[in-house]
């Protein structure tokens, strides 16, 4: 070989080797470039999961509020419905307790008697009860004090209409009246 051809194989090596540089350079800010998109959907995607936790979450707690709101509207609207029933409960009672025992035999009696314990059980149904108050000591959650007598000190001697409560909350307050301890 002479001496020109072994200066254009230098200059070959020299020029392919550069090329190769150049293409490795290349090669390298390609990587560069890939390693930062790669980073930045790596962050998009923390960021959308963080985003699907929290709509979760939110959508969980929505769907837990629903269930809790429907419920207080359901004890809401029976416990305005069944306040009002009470009413002629307390008229059935009225009318029970005062009717001469004479007339107490009569099929009348009978099914005045019949139908307040068919309303007594069907608000049992809906989780309301009632409750005698007297002889007890008076309790500002339950008793509407109306009236007060002579006697041992606040204890009941006379109910006037019963409390109910509907679950665990009181719908109606007793109106009772008390001893007042002179």
């Amino acid at each position: 070989m002479t001496k020109k051809e072994e200066e254009n194989k230098e200059n070959e090596f020299e020029t392919l080797e550069q090329e190769l540089e150049s293409e490795l350079e290349n090669i390298e800010e390609e990587e560069k470039e890939l390693e930062g998109d790669i980073s930045k959907i790596s962050t998009e995607i923390n960021i959308l999961k963080d985003s699907l936790a929290r709509a979760q979450a939110d959508y969980h707690n929505l769907v837990k509020r629903v269930e809790r709101d429907k419920a207080d509207m359901w004890s809401y609207i029976t416990g305005n419905v069944v306040v009002r029933l009470l009413t002629f409960v307390d008229n059935l009672e009225r009318l029970i307790s005062a009717t001469p025992e004479d007339q107490k035999q009569t099929p009348l009696f009978e099914w005045i008697k019949s139908t307040h314990s068919g309303i007594i059980k069907t608000l049992e149904t809906m989780w309301v009860k009632s409750f005698d108050s007297l002889l007890q000591e008076v309790d500002t959650d339950l008793h509407e004090v109306m009236s007060q007598l002579p006697g041992k000190e606040w204890i009941i001697i006379q109910e006037f209409e019963k409390w109910y409560k509907l679950h665990d909350k009181v719908i109606r307050h007793a109106k009772v009246i008390v001893w007042t301890g002179e």
